[in-house]
């Protein structure tokens, strides 16, 4: 099993939520990038590669699912979850990406994570 920590982005408009989000996900063993916005986590996803991705369904110039097009056209085999507590999910192609309504915990989002099948901490 590749025991290499994982890049996680996780895109959220909520800077407390984000910067929750964050530390959690670190502190189980990932590499994280946060931003607040669909073009910021396109520059960020243009500089570092990425493993995983964490997207909220609204942000300030975009929509998560048009965020989960653009980075799978960068990363054909990211793994993306979109999170919302705004919508039920039934618009979401579940061929692009996994939905979590929120509220949603970093542990069960890990769990989720190792479930798609690729190597992630431990």
């Amino acid at each position: 099993m590749d025991r290499r920590a994982r890049h996680l982005l996780i895109v959220e408009d909520n800077h407390s939520l984000r910067q929750m989000l964050t530390w959690e996900f670190e502190d189980l063993g990932y590499r994280v990038t946060s931003v607040d916005c669909c073009s910021t986590a396109l520059a960020a996803a243009g500089r570092v590669p990425l493993d995983l991705a964490l997207l909220d369904y609204n942000l300030p110039d975009g929509c998560g699912t048009e965020l989960t097009v653009q980075l799978r056209a960068m990363y054909p085999d990211l793994q993306i979850v979109i999170c919302s507590g705004r919508t039920n999910g039934e618009s979401i192609d579940p061929a692009l990406c996994r939905f979590e309504p929120k509220p949603v915990t970093a542990k069960k989002l890990h769990g989720l994570f190792q479930s798609l099948g690729k190597p992630v901490p431990n």
